[in-house]
């Protein structure tokens, strides 16, 4: 009897190490949490697009120091958290869409790095959009092992993944706003096409806002900040029209979609640290 019961309880110890081991690796990407890893990926997209902002503005000749610094930094960062990224990545399928993002961005560089000027601008316009895909197919990725590595536990944030995902987008697309807004002074010629985009920039935006006001997971300073979001907002939404039509300066695009970007990263680090809880 006194052997059978140590066999139990050896056996009961090993299943609840096992339990809490995996649980445990189930919320990790490398050294890093999902939750982590999936903000950092999500701020790649969004950087994609302040690079490429940036580069516009100062081919156009707006002379601001903060915008040379915003591509220098830009830049820097995204090299720094893609090198994270792949460092802790074990996946198949995230380590081979990073490797995508590499390739993109290698030749990517090579254009922002160059004197700005219109013909690299059109350039940049028309080849953002491939890195940015490549971008968002690492943040999927990292999503989907996560939902995968969580399907067999009871995981009262297992949503958290999908809500850091849309509210981080919202910072790429504050900056994709700016670019194809500044893309469509720039190139008449273009101009229909960047316009579509930029009405379709607009929406998306619009529609998340709407999701994300109602979200279940907003604690009070979350709500908070997306008040200070929709105080900016407002002067897109009263005038969406204008908006398409380029009646804004591009200095208040700038500053206007900037504080929207900062906002949204604030909101992002916030539900981000709530289901690490």
């Amino acid at each position: 009897m006194k052997k059978r019961t140590t066999k139990t309880l050896l056996a009961i110890f090993v299943m609840f190490f096992t339990y809490t081991y995996v649980s445990a690796q189930s919320n990790s990407f490398g050294s890093i949490t999902y939750a982590k890893a999936i903000n950092v990926s999500g701020k790649q997209r969004m950087l994609s697009q302040k690079i490429s902002k940036a580069y516009l503005l100062m081919a156009k000749g707006i002379n601001d120091p903060s915008i040379k610094k915003e591509l220098n930094s830009s830049k820097f960062i995204f090299e720094k958290q893609l090198q994270i990224l792949t460092k802790n990545a074990s996946s198949s399928s995230t380590k081979l869409s990073l490797k995508k993002v590499q390739t993109l961005w290698n030749d990517f560089k090579s254009i922002i790095s160059s004197t700005p000027d219109v013909q690299n601008s059109l350039r940049i316009v028309k080849t953002n959009t491939n890195l940015l895909k490549a971008c968002n197919d690492v943040v999927i990725s990292i999503e989907n092992s996560y939902n995968y590595n969580n399907q067999f536990f009871q995981n009262k944030n297992k949503d958290f993944a999908k809500t850091i995902n849309i509210s981080g987008r919202q910072r790429m697309l504050s900056q994709r706003l700016c670019l194809y807004y500044t893309a469509a002074t720039m190139f008449q010629g273009e101009g229909p096409e960047f316009k579509k985009i930029l009405s379709e920039t607009y929406q998306k935006f619009d529609t998340t806002i709407g999701e994300l006001l109602i979200s279940s997971y907003n604690s009070t300073e979350i709500e908070e900040e997306l008040g200070v979001v929709m105080s900016y907002w407002e002067k897109f939404q009263t005038n969406q029209r204008g908006l398409l039509n380029g009646e804004f300066p591009l200095e208040e695009m700038f500053t206007t979609t900037n504080q929207l970007t900062k906002s949204f990263n604030k909101i992002t680090g916030l539900y981000e640290g709530i289901a690490n809880n």
